[in-house]
């Protein structure tokens, strides 16, 4: 994992699995995984790995949660020593109850291969941005994808290709997703602000 961080430090080994709801008569959270055990982590803005807030099983408000942060997106990260980290968005139920069940993967050797590989392309997709080939950037980027789906840097690059061409819904979309991988990157949040800004629904909104 050291290897891929220096290899770009916006790449953050971790999944974004589905999650089931429930309606309930309260807004809550229950945290399972397997193995359990594993550090169910809070993303804070300004702050590079976040805050513990427990370990699985965990079973909370989302009101709690939120109250440990400063920021309208609540994001989680379960986090378990030789195991790929996961990430979630906890959505504002108002009321409900959101299930996560999470199956941690081993660390291995042919999740390494993956993850350079993904890397390799993400480098690849770059390179073809700045000599303005914006379709070779994206054949790129879905081979990162292909490789490995979890790599913000590849849907922070498809962001920046898509508000080029100012298509500002699919660059909002990547950003997003971009985000979701890793929480607490400052520049994909000013990213993404600035593109929503710029959209033609937000200045229509604006009076």
């Amino acid at each position: 994992m050291a290897k891929q961080e220096k290899a770009n430090r916006k790449l953050r080994n971790c999944l974004l699995l589905a999650a089931t709801m429930v309606s309930t008569a309260c807004a809550s959270v229950n945290i399972t995984s397997r193995p359990s055990g594993a550090d169910v982590i809070l993303a804070i803005p300004g702050q590079e790995n976040g805050k513990i807030i427990g370990k699985t099983p965990l079973n909370s408000s989302v009101g709690d949660v939120a109250k440990q942060t400063n920021t309208a997106t609540l994001v989680v990260t379960l986090k378990k020593s030789g195991y790929q980290s996961q990430s979630y968005v906890l959505p504002n139920l108002g009321s409900g109850k959101l299930e996560i069940a999470a199956t941690l993967q081993p660390i291995g050797a042919e999740d390494s291969k993956e993850i350079n590989l993904a890397v390799r392309y993400v480098l690849e997709a770059e390179r073809q941005i700045i000599e303005k080939d914006f379709k070779g950037a994206l054949r790129s980027i879905e081979k990162s994808k292909a490789s490995n789906p979890n790599i913000a840097a590849a849907y922070m690059f498809e962001g920046i290709i898509y508000n080029l061409q100012n298509d500002k819904g699919k660059a909002i979309e990547a950003f997003t997703r971009a985000l979701a991988i890793d929480p607490t990157d400052a520049e994909l949040r000013a990213l993404l602000a600035e593109v929503r800004g710029s959209a033609p629904a937000a200045r229509g909104g604006k009076k």
